[in-house]
């Protein structure tokens, strides 16, 4: 594979940022080695096309598409809910979608917690004031399970009334920590896609003060995000992170060992050319301002 042209733009990269920063405490960009083959992939459908438009005060609120409408009905009003806690535990975030614009970040109502066991954070979006049905994703992360990582994701048409609705997505995988468990990441693999968008690469962090990726976010909150990098071929793609001492923090709440507190830099660069056997993954890190446990 051809990793030397990709290697040295990103070190380049970090050079300039580097002599742009004023002086302080901080390391120079380590490089971590990852194997595509130590990644997890799984199969996964395309997206839910949301439909996201103004109705008028008469009309009725119907973001689900028709296709959708043939999933399997389930009931979840029987799942216990998730025992919070303020120690270590595993991290769950819950997207309620707003009717009007679902795919709105911003519209969208959002929970993010720790949890101590690993029920389903579906129940968290059932009760009596929960409104009218709507779409509800659901994340939950589990870096500290004695038989590995993994990551789950389920996505729902919900009436939170009645904790009932229509299974949309579903898929529970195991997760690669990267760069000592900064970073968790797993890949896709959506046969229906075009050759481009048929292998994504998902990389799950803790909260970022800015971050950025090619292929985008799939969610931002306070606790963790969760950002898109395409694999397919004839792609590259870039992921920019910096996270703050506070966010490695409370990380340190959800992973097995500790990190270093420090401010920190994430760097990830995707790229398969023509001519490569399988894409080429790389990245670094740099941390500042770096603190005792």
């Amino acid at each position: 594979m051809k990793r030397i042209p990709v290697f040295s733009a990103l070190a380049l990269a970090f050079s300039l940022g580097m002599a742009a920063t004023p002086a302080q405490a901080e390391e120079p960009p380590r490089f971590h080695d990852i194997r595509l083959a130590d990644i997890p992939r799984i199969e996964a459908e395309p997206d839910v096309a949301w439909a996201d438009e103004h109705y008028d005060t008469s009309g009725e609120p119907s973001p689900l598409p028709d296709v959708e409408r043939s999933r399997p009905a389930v009931d979840w009003s029987g799942l216990p809910r998730p025992h919070l806690t303020n120690e270590k535990g595993n991290a769950a975030v819950v997207r309620i979608r707003n009717l009007y614009h679902p795919d709105n970040h911003q519209a969208n109502q959002w929970l993010r917690y720790l949890q101590s066991d690993d029920a389903s954070p579906i129940a968290m979006a059932c009760g009596p004031d929960t409104g009218e049905p709507r779409g509800v994703d659901t994340y939950l992360l589990e870096v500290s399970r004695p038989e590995g990582p993994r990551y789950t994701v389920v996505e729902v048409w919900l009436d939170g009334k009645t904790c009932k609705g229509l299974a949309l997505r579903r898929y529970q995988t195991a997760v690669q920590p990267l760069a000592g468990g900064l970073a968790y990441a797993y890949r896709t693999h959506c046969a229906s896609c075009s050759p481009a968008q048929s292998e994504t690469l998902h990389v799950v962090i803790p909260t970022a003060m800015s971050s950025s990726a090619t292929g985008g976010f799939r969610y931002w909150t306070y606790l963790m995000e969760h950002l898109e990098l395409p694999l397919g071929p004839g792609t590259s793609g870039s992921l920019r992170a910096r996270i703050e001492e506070g966010s490695i923090r409370s990380w340190n709440r959800v992973v097995p060992r500790p990190l270093p507190v420090a401010d920190v830099e994430l760097r990830i660069e995707t790229s398969f050319a023509a001519g490569e056997d399988e894409p080429t993954i790389v990245l670094a890190t740099r941390a500042v301002n770096i603190l005792p446990l």
